[in-house]
Parts: C-alpha cells; structure tokens; sequence
C-alpha cells in the first residue's frame, strides 16, 4: 500500500496523485461499510464466508490511504508555504484522520470490542459523507479554484447522491426486512439532492454564469471541445438525471415489502436503474472537473 501511495505521488503532480488516492479511499469505504454492514447482519449474504477478516484488512488498507493521502496533501500544502488547517479541506482530512486512527486501532487491540461495537458503527457511518463532502471541497480546490461557492454545493451535492445510490443498489442486491424502508430513505434524499444540487444550483449558474462567463473564456482558450462536446452532452443529461432519481423514489415508495422481498425481477430492475443514475453522477462529476478545468486553463492563457 506504502508503494502505491508513494508511486501515484510521484507520477501525478500536484492534487491529481491526491484525489486519485482520495478515490481509492472512497472505494475502500464503500467496501468496509458493506462487510461491516453484513457482520451486524443488515446485508443477508447466503456464503459471508470469513467476513471479519475482510472487514479487518480493507479498514487497515482504508486507514493506510488515509494516512498516505493526508501526507501526501500536506506535502502540498508546504511546499507553497501554506498550513494545511488554512482550509477547510485541510481540517476535515485532519478529522477522517482521526475517525480512521479511531477505527482501526482499538479494533486490533481490545480483545472485548462490545464496549467499543457502538462508537464504531456511528464513527463508521458518519465517516461516509464526511469523506464525501472532503473529497468534493478537494475537487473544488483543486480543478475549480475561483468559482462561486455555488460550483461547490453542487459537487458536494453530485457526491452524496453517488453515496446514496451505492446504499440503494446494496440494498437490491441484498434484501432483508428492512431493505426497502432504508432504500426509500436513500431515494427521497437522493431525489432531494440532486434537484436542489443538480438542477437548481447547477442550472442557476448555467444562467448567470457559465454563459456569459466561462464559456466565452473556454471557446476561446486551447480547449474549445470541452464545451462544444462535454457542455453540450452535459446539458442533456441535466435534464434527464432528475427524472430518473424521482422514478426510482416514486417505485420503491409504491412497493409494499412482500413484493420487494419476493420478487427478484423488480428488484433488478431498480437496480439498473440505480446503477444507470449512479452512472449518470459520477459522469456529471467527471464533466463537470474537465469543463471547470478548460474553464481555468482558457483563463491563463
């Protein structure tokens, strides 16, 4: 791990190595949060085999990256001569840190970890959308440095509705009595986040700002494709994600729990579905960092 971290430190330059680490991490949390998940016997699994290790050594692999990407992130931070607590990405890396340290350590050395079993699965979940939220700040900072606050709601808001859709997807791919009371939850706010997120702060800015602002400057600057091509996909996407979202919310709040649990095709189905949103989120992300990114090189040069 200690070999991966310093090789992606090395070949990526400034925060790009960074958010790649950032990005395994999230990959790794997912995983720890759905072993954990299995052990407290909310995820049914007929074959969990040895579930404990697997939860042991993706949190020791998720701690390792961790601490390897708040190095890595303070490494940065000194060498342009700045505190890496100037910032608030900066303290909520100190505070996953800390959470992460917090999670691995007792667990390897209490042998009587039912005193410890509540602060942990609390520290764990909470530690999911702080990671979130750091990684969108990070990506803030990093490609689209300069924007209004605005930008930044709206990939915070792309990235816990990414989060929300893994916890749904789980949900189908694993049911248990109460997976389709968690799924509804997970909907609604998925809903929630991506209309306020997505449409309203992403389409305000659109009008006032990314037409009459960015986009002169990205037609103009070395990169015009970004927006005659990424925009213009974006654009379509836009308006077909939230629909998507309110469908899946609409079909999970309409099911009772015995056709959930009994029927596998429906189950299938809004997992597809959820998968196709999912799909549609982290590609938005992804457009989003190249158009903010040619945005930023057009405005250098």
């Amino acid at each position: 791990m200690l070999l991966v971290i310093g090789g992606i430190a090395l070949v990526y330059e400034r925060w790009i190595g960074h958010a790649l680490i950032a990005i395994i991490s999230l990959a790794l949390m997912v995983y720890a949060l759905t072993t954990g998940a299995i052990l407290k016997g909310r995820i049914k699994k007929k074959s969990p085999g040895n579930v404990i290790k697997l939860h042991k050594r993706v949190g020791i692999y998720f701690g390792a990256l961790i601490l390897g990407s708040f190095i890595y992130g303070l490494w940065l931070r000194l060498e342009n001569g700045e505190s890496i607590l100037a910032s608030v990405h900066g303290k909520l890396g100190l505070i996953i840190l800390l959470i992460g340290v917090l999670q691995v350590i007792p667990s390897l050395i209490l042998k009587n970890r039912a005193s410890y079993r509540i602060l942990h699965k609390i520290m764990g979940y909470s530690l999911a959308p702080i990671l979130i939220i750091d990684a969108s700040w990070g990506l803030h900072n990093g490609v689209i440095a300069g924007t209004k606050n605005l930008v930044l709601f709206h990939s915070i808001t792309g990235g816990l509705s990414a989060l929300l859709l893994v916890w749904i997807i789980i949900e189908m791919l694993y049911p248990a009595d109460r997976s389709l009371g968690r799924a509804r939850i997970a909907s609604y706010l998925t809903a929630l986040l991506i209309t306020a997120g997505c449409w309203i702060a992403g389409g305000y800015n659109y009008l006032t700002v990314y037409g009459s602002q960015v986009k002169p400057v990205i037609l103009a600057g070395p990169h015009p494709w970004a927006h005659e091509v990424v925009m213009e996909a974006k654009e379509h996407i836009f308006v077909f994600l939230p629909i998507i979202a309110f469908a899946l919310s609409i079909t999970l709040f309409a099911l009772d729990r015995d056709a959930f649990l009994g029927d596998a095709k429906s189950r299938r189905a809004l997992t597809i579905t959820a998968c196709l949103a999912l799909f549609m989120v982290l590609l938005m992300f992804l457009m989003g960092a190249v158009i903010s990114n040619a945005g930023h090189t057009g405005a250098e040069a």
